[in-house]
């Protein structure tokens, strides 16, 4: 189950019963890896006042009965860790005090975030290697670093809106550095047995961003600081334009597949699957050690056991699972 953002938390970022029932009843339904939704290392970093937070000790509480139930269902349980940046606190536009690559607003009417000096950069980084702490106390068996979706790490990444000169931005690797370090005080916190995600997306998608290139570099990077998969993602717009496409996602998989980032790199891949055999396609087109599902997991929560038994109905009728093209 791919990480969704519901906003259902109480004010004090805190799950309750009805993400017991949301995410416990996808590990009913037979999903091997519910991965929580994006949950800020930061008041400041939530996407509205009603998002999850790992910030304080009764929050990694609230989560640990979630994880002890999905995991006697059978199934792994992974939390994303997230700020939202400039994006922060969205049913408010925005917040005083909240931190971005530069100080423009995301959209008229929101409130001017602030640019992220190196104090603040040091505060992040501590938050980022807290909450990694709090989620390994809970139990959960992954984590992962969100960098895509125009979230604050990827404010960093692309040059859309990343105009700094000093050591955080001015080069491809200025603007990768915040989310390397982020990485490197994540993998430290977290337990090395247990597997570290990033998500991140497959290029902005628009002309003047961070190209599909860069992106594969900086896959190789994370992969050499301790990542274990990267989390392909297309759902990336920064300004609320359009999406990356499928097929440019698959050549980034494909290239991490192939070591085009210096060595070949696990990935996860999501997109446009709606059936059991979808998915088996799409891992056998991109290579991925697993794919993630959105959307048909939120209409049905017993969609795992649906796909599965509609792959064993196409097997037992000889229908070829063929890779398309």
């Amino acid at each position: 189950m791919s990480p969704m953002t519901q906003r259902m938390a109480s004010a004090t970022a805190m799950a309750g019963d009805w993400h017991l029932v949301h995410y416990g009843s996808r590990a009913v339904g037979g999903c091997g890896l519910v991965m929580l939704e994006d949950t800020a290392v930061h008041p400041l970093g939530r996407t509205s006042t009603a998002s999850l937070g790992l910030y304080e000790a009764a929050q990694g509480q609230a989560l640990a009965r979630i994880v002890d139930f999905c995991r006697q269902q059978g199934a792994a349980v992974g939390l994303q860790l997230a700020h939202a940046g400039r994006k922060a606190l969205s049913d408010t536009r925005g917040a005083p005090g909240t931190i971005s690559p530069t100080s423009t607003q995301f959209a008229p009417g929101w409130r001017a975030p602030r640019e992220a000096d190196e104090p603040a950069i040091a505060r992040l980084l501590d938050s980022f290697a807290c909450a990694a702490q709090m989620a390994a106390h809970a139990g959960f068996d992954v984590i992962e670093v969100h960098a895509g979706h125009g979230f604050l790490l990827h404010q960093f990444l692309s040059p859309l809106i990343n105009s700094r000169e000093d050591g955080y931005g001015g080069s491809p690797a200025g603007r990768a550095r915040l989310l390397l370090e982020v990485v490197e005080v994540v993998r430290a916190s977290w337990p090395a047995e247990r597997p570290l995600l990033v998500r991140l997306p497959a290029g902005d998608g628009l002309p003047g961003g961070s190209t599909l290139a860069e992106t594969i570099d900086l896959a190789g990077a994370l992969a050499r600081r301790g990542a274990d998969v990267i989390d392909v993602s297309g759902g990336s717009p920064l300004f609320g334009g359009p999406e990356v496409d499928v097929e440019t996602m698959l050549c980034f998989a494909r290239a991490l597949r192939e070591g085009d980032a210096g060595a070949p790199i696990a990935t996860a891949v999501g997109g446009g699957v709606d059936s059991g055999p979808s998915a088996e396609r799409l891992l056998r087109v991109a290579g991925a050690c697993m794919v993630t599902v959105g959307r048909p997991l939120l209409r049905n929560p017993y969609w795992a056991l649906c796909a599965q038994e509609q792959i064993r109905a196409a097997k037992r009728s000889g229908a070829a699972l063929r890779s398309p093209g």
